[in-house]
């Protein structure tokens, strides 16, 4: 790994834990504290589920272990310095990013810590992972058939939305508001979403192949 690559890993690392760390600051003391807008108080393990039902903060934590596998070498993490895992974590954030941009940022309206945290985490984070994975990251090892692999941690996640917001009437996403919308309504958005991510990885394997035969050594 480049000392340049090492770098760009490390501000990346930085600023993902900072996003992170500010917006779990402002999120617990909210949710565990009853008040007009929370009128009943969660526990410190509901608190904790609910944080991490957020796909934001799960991807995020994604780029931070590929950072920490980079930048550590350790074993225990080697499937994040694999490329398929690479490329399924900026076809992730790249849907985080664009997703918030488009259909959340709107009607939201933070400010404070929270409007920090919610900044990191859509736009700089995004911005400096896609920059070290199309820059600095090793290149020329992914395929078309991997695309399949990297869709299921996206499936899993939604099912698992569903059936927890079956149990507690609760999802952290309108689009996947099943007491809301309906199942049916929700199956298609979160197909869209899927197919989404599908387009993206297919384009990041492209990406990945034309960056592999320039980073070739030609004979």
């Amino acid at each position: 790994m480049s000392a340049v690559s090492s770098l760009v890993a490390l501000i990346g690392l930085i600023f993902g834990v900072a996003g992170l760390a500010i917006d779990a600051a402002s999120i617990f003391p909210a949710v565990m504290t009853v008040s007009a807008g929370n009128p009943q108080a969660r526990s410190l393990i509901d608190a904790f589920i609910y944080f991490w039902s957020f796909f934001t903060h799960l991807t995020n934590l994604l780029l931070l272990l590929v950072y920490i596998a980079e930048l550590t070498g350790w074993r225990a993490l080697a499937w994040f310095r694999r490329a398929g895992a690479q490329a399924m974590a900026a076809g992730y954030i790249l849907l985080v990013g664009l997703y918030f941009h488009f259909m959340l940022s709107p009607y939201l309206h933070l400010e404070g810590a929270l409007g920090i945290a919610t900044w990191i985490l859509h736009y700089i984070t995004p911005a400096l992972y896609m920059l070290w994975w199309l820059g600095l990251a090793r290149h020329g090892a992914l395929t078309f058939r991997a695309i399949p692999m990297l869709l299921i941690p996206g499936v899993v996640y939604v099912l698992l939305i569903l059936v927890r917001g079956a149990i507690t009437g609760e999802y952290p996403y309108e689009i996947l508001d099943a007491g809301k919308l309906g199942y049916l309504e929700v199956g298609i958005g979160a197909g869209v979403l899927v197919l989404a991510v599908a387009l993206f990885c297919a384009l990041l394997v492209v990406v990945d192949r034309l960056l592999g035969r320039r980073s070739s050594p030609t004979p």
